[in-house]
């Protein structure tokens, strides 16, 4: 299956690298087993010492890990660890990157996605937003940290002061119109390092089912049109939920995901989902990250199929409509 990656990002000051060495602390892997590539070395980044590999700048760190420093793309930066560490013998069993904290996390899992190089000896375990609770408000108004959230499969809540259990669910409930897909944990200096480690590493929470918290209360209808399960907020970043039963032509649905796509091409962040195409006896999985696309064979079993689409500013009606309508094309032929 290959080497996990898993991706921090997070907006400035929301400790990313805070969580990363608590994690380093008490994961089960040996400090040798680990690689961190950061978009770049700060004075109180992961400390390192030792140049492995100028051109890429790897370095081994006083603990052992090995780091790469994100100064040319990350092709570049995985292949030379392919190149330097793997093909020499290392036992490297976990890649994290950390994200800066004004970066879009999109570029990243493009790349992991969508280069056959880094697709055989790599994969997506998790993408992972560290958010600041004392300054979530604030970093609301910046659409970098919106981004991170949009693309996150787990959302890790810092908490610098002493948020009571209320306030910490006001956060979660803002962020979940934003990406109903994702998870949440606390976490503070105070917790203990192995219960840490385990939200983080090895949670394989890319290709995971729908979750979908935010949605299942409102939600009980073949298809859905309330104004609530579509909730826009005042950065009009938002998730649209469509469902659907029925089996799917596989050529329909890529000519309605490439109509959604080219319509709205700045303005869709993710999408996952299953869908039952027509002659497979289990479900697709569908993982959309911009404008790439991976359909993935399940043992999933059922005939609804479920997309969540997150974006911004998305013409949801029109979406809505054109998903019914390959439903419905299918129904007709299927009743011929």
């Amino acid at each position: 299956m290959g080497i996990p990656i898993t991706v921090i990002s997070g907006f400035l000051g929301s400790g990313k690298t805070t969580l990363i060495n608590h994690v380093l602390k008490a994961t089960n892997l040996v400090p040798e087993e680990i690689l961190i590539i950061e978009n770049e070395f700060g004075d109180k980044g992961i400390d390192h010492e030792l140049l492995l590999h100028s051109h890429e700048r790897i370095f081994q760190m006083n603990g052992g890990c090995i780091c790469c420093s994100l100064r040319t793309d990350l092709i570049h930066a995985l292949i030379a660890v392919d190149e330097v560490f793997i093909e020499q013998g290392y036992p490297i069993k976990q890649v994290i990157i950390e994200t800066s904290g004004i970066s879009d996390p999109q570029p990243i899992l493009q790349t992991i996605l969508a280069t056959p190089r880094i697709c055989t000896n790599f994969y997506l375990d998790s993408v992972i937003a560290v958010v600041d609770s004392d300054f979530f408000e604030k970093n609301l108004n910046y659409p970098e940290s919106l981004k991170q959230l949009a693309m996150a499969d787990r959302v890790i809540i810092s908490k610098k002061s002493d948020k009571n259990t209320n306030e910490i669910q006001d956060i979660i409930q803002q962020i979940k119109p934003i990406n109903p897909m994702a998870d949440f944990f606390t976490f503070s200096l105070s917790d203990e390092k192995e219960s840490v480690a385990r939200q983080v590493i090895g949670i394989n929470k890319f290709n995971q089912e729908l979750h979908l918290e935010y949605l299942s209360d409102e939600h009980h209808a073949r298809h859905h049109h309330s104004e609530k399960s579509h909730r826009k907020l005042h950065h009009k970043f938002e998730a649209l939920h469509l469902e659907g039963t029925g089996i799917i032509a596989e050529t329909l649905f890529q000519r309605w995901i490439d109509w959604v796509m080219m319509s709205n091409q700045e303005n869709i962040f993710r999408i996952k989902g299953f869908i039952q195409f027509m002659d497979n006896e289990f479900q697709t999985e569908i993982q959309g990250i911009n404008q790439l696309f991976q359909f993935r064979p399940t043992v999933r079993k059922t005939k609804i199929n479920e997309l969540i689409i997150i974006g911004q500013n998305l013409p949801q009606k029109s979406i809505q409509e054109a998903f019914e309508k390959i439903l419905c094309k299918n129904k007709q032929s299927a009743d011929v």
